[in-house]
């Protein structure tokens, strides 16, 4: 919130300036345009005593000088003498309409800088009064003077002092927003890299340095819970490694005396039996030793995969041929085998690939102890780039609600419901071998309708 209410009092700071800024910038360009006005060439009173001073002679004869008379027709503008008795002893272009003589009234009239509406201005002389008079309707007189067209000119550049305001403001927002974008850049790039677990650092400068900081303090952060995790996460791999190994010597042993024992003809039939069930389950201990081992190893990513060129029918094929001869299938459960195209490879391991398809035909198996079909595809999907390695049964399934939980390891918090039958690893394994194949594992099912596993795998260039 404290960062937040900093770049607000930064920002508002900066608009205040900007406004004040054009505020002056506008004044600045207003006084200059009307100074200018007011001095375009010759002011009135430079040339009416310009007249004046280029006027000589007396008793009514009088002469202009040169460069007076320049000035009065550069301006248009004509003039005239007006004597002590108001008489007119002097004129230049004068207009027709103009009266000779002037009394003491016209005179004063005169201050008021018009003579039938022409605009004059008066300037003293030795002999009497020089005026010098503009055109009609070339000069306005007001406080001050200004050449109309300058005056029919303002209404123009107040429209384009609107529009270069509103330039000026673009550009300078163009300003501002330019050094945001180069603020917010390294914070843009910090927050990737912490989405992509990387650590960042952020220079705590400019306007989101508060910002910056947080970014660092927050890498800083994952980057020790990362560190920390991933060392749990190998002390937790490595204590399951350990006992795995630790329960396998002492199992192996129970398993070869309890297969002894069951083989002894000297035993009764009754404990050869009971033997027998203890060798039974010897090995299904050491099974599930050996697949919460190699799930460890797949969910920690510590499974070493011996990557090769795999034909995926060849493999299904083999898969099936163990499944027959290792269980007692009888006529209970019938499997079908069907391949697209048989020339279908993709890179991975074989011996994980021949895991995974195993534990989908066994988890067809183990939920339908009834019996089923157990239908299985391989086929290419529709954009040649990945295969398809199905596995369908026609049993009783499982509720839509359920398939989640199908995949997450037993006793896992995100389990929304316990493991029902067998020891919950069969599917969570496929799911972590599809993954480091750069696949995944997709199930479909429903109550009554049957079981869909279905692996997707990238396909190799050449097949």
């Amino acid at each position: 919130m404290n960062g937040a209410i900093h770049i607000l009092r930064r920002f508002v700071i900066s608009t205040i300036l900007i406004s004040v800024f054009l505020l002056i910038l506008n004044y600045v360009v207003l006084g200059t345009w009307f100074f200018n006005g007011m001095n375009v060439g010759k002011t009135p009173e430079d040339v009416v005593r310009g007249a004046s001073e280029g006027l000589h002679g007396s008793s009514g004869s009088y002469a202009l000088a040169e460069r007076a008379e320049k000035l009065l027709v550069q301006h248009n503008a004509w003039a005239m003498l007006i004597d002590k008795q108001g008489q007119v002893a002097w004129g230049f272009k004068l207009p027709d309409e103009l009266p000779r003589a002037y009394s003491l009234t016209d005179v004063a009239k005169l201050s008021r800088h018009y003579v039938m509406d022409y605009p004059v201005f008066i300037w003293e002389h030795p002999d009497g009064l020089v005026v010098v008079g503009y055109p009609k309707d070339s000069v306005a007189k007001y406080q001050f003077s200004f050449p109309l067209d300058w005056i029919s000119s303002v209404p123009l550049r107040l429209v384009g002092m609107i529009f270069g305001n509103i330039a000026l403001a673009l550009l300078l927002s163009l300003v501002i927003g330019t050094l945001l974008i180069k603020s917010i850049t390294p914070l843009i790039d910090g927050i990737h890299g912490l989405a992509h677990e990387q650590p960042a650092h952020v220079e705590p400068k400019g306007l989101l340095r508060s910002l910056a900081k947080s970014i660092n303090h927050t890498s800083a952060l994952l980057q020790e819970k990362n560190a920390k995790l991933k060392a749990r996460d190998e002390a937790r791999f490595n204590w399951i490694a350990g006992i795995s190994h630790d329960i396998r010597t002492p199992l192996s042993m129970v398993l070869g005396y309890a297969s002894q024992l069951e083989e002894s003809e000297t035993l009764p039939d009754e404990q050869r039996k009971k033997a027998a069930i203890i060798r039974r389950q010897g090995e299904k201990l050491r099974s599930l030793v050996s697949d919460l081992h190699l799930v460890s190893m797949l969910e920690y990513e510590m499974q070493p995969v011996s990557w090769k060129a795999v034909r995926l029918p060849v493999l299904a094929r083999q898969a099936v041929s163990d499944f027959l001869n290792n269980n007692d299938v009888g006529e209970r459960f019938s499997l079908q085998l069907a391949v697209e195209d048989e020339n279908i490879k993709v890179n991975g391991d074989e011996r994980l690939l021949q895991r995974a398809i195993a534990n989908l035909l066994q988890n067809s198996m183990l939920h339908n102890r009834e019996g089923c079909q157990i239908l299985l595809q391989i086929m290419r999907s529709p954009d040649k780039k990945t295969c398809r390695f199905t596995v369908t049964d026609n049993g009783k399934g499982i509720p839509q609600s359920e398939l989640a939980d199908l995949l997450e390891l037993p006793y896992s918090t995100k389990r929304k419901s316990p493991v029902q039958n067998g020891h919950g690893l069969g599917l969570p394994m496929v799911a972590r071998i599809a993954k480091a194949h750069q696949g995944r594992l997709i199930l479909t099912s429903d109550t009554g309708k049957g079981l869909r596993a279905e692996i997707e795998l990238p396909v190799m260039a050449d097949s």
